[in-house]
């Protein structure tokens, strides 16, 4: 059964179809809701009311758009909820070794999942300085992959306010990179341009 008739089983009531999906899914939401809110547990939190969610409004889904914009969207909300009921936390949280494997590591290449290691250590810590709709526009296209027009929809928003949320995330990012790390800026980049 393909992710559309699982979708549609799911939504007339058929539970194994909800558990298949539920296991489809659990990685993007997981990988979402910990990129935004930098904390493994409050991720797994987070997906648990996202997959409530799911099964208490899957009939109302509009089979018109696409899934996974729709499950971005519900999972930002829920991120975004969470993160303002628990208030400022300070750095972010870094994932252990087991749980970044899990989650991001997707190939073989040993030094590839080192620097994506520390890279993520780098944006965990600098992006808790980022208002919640930048750091959650910034992980949806730069991290997810969304496209502009995708994380719009899944932010409610136009596409300009995403183009401006990304150009402020990647500012503050960059300054901080600068900063705080200044040998992971090439030599030369006046960060103009980019």
């Amino acid at each position: 059964m393909g992710e559309a008739e699982l979708i549609k089983a799911a939504a007339a009531g058929d539970t194994d179809a909800f558990e298949r999906l539920v296991d489809l899914k659990r990685r993007l939401v997981l990988r979402a809701a910990f990129r935004i809110l930098g904390n493994l547990d409050d991720a797994h939190d987070v997906a648990q009311t996202v997959f409530l969610t799911l099964w208490r409004s899957l009939d109302r889904y509009d089979h018109t758009r696409r899934f996974d914009t729709w499950l971005y969207k519900v999972t930002v909300n829920a991120a975004i909820d969470m993160s303002r009921k628990a208030g400022p936390r300070g750095v972010l949280q870094p994932l252990t070794d087991a749980s970044r494997d899990r989650l991001f590591v997707t190939g073989p290449d040993a030094e590839g999942q080192l620097n994506r290691a520390e890279l993520q250590k780098v944006f965990l810590r600098l992006s808790a300085a980022l208002p919640e709709r930048q750091r959650a526009a910034f992980v949806l296209r730069e991290l997810q992959g969304l496209s502009t027009a995708q994380v719009a929809e899944a932010l409610d928003v136009t596409e300009s306010t995403v183009r401006n949320h990304l150009l402020q995330a990647r500012r503050v990012l960059r300054e901080g990179i600068r900063r705080e790390y200044p040998g992971l800026v090439p030599s030369g980049d006046s960060g103009e341009g980019s």
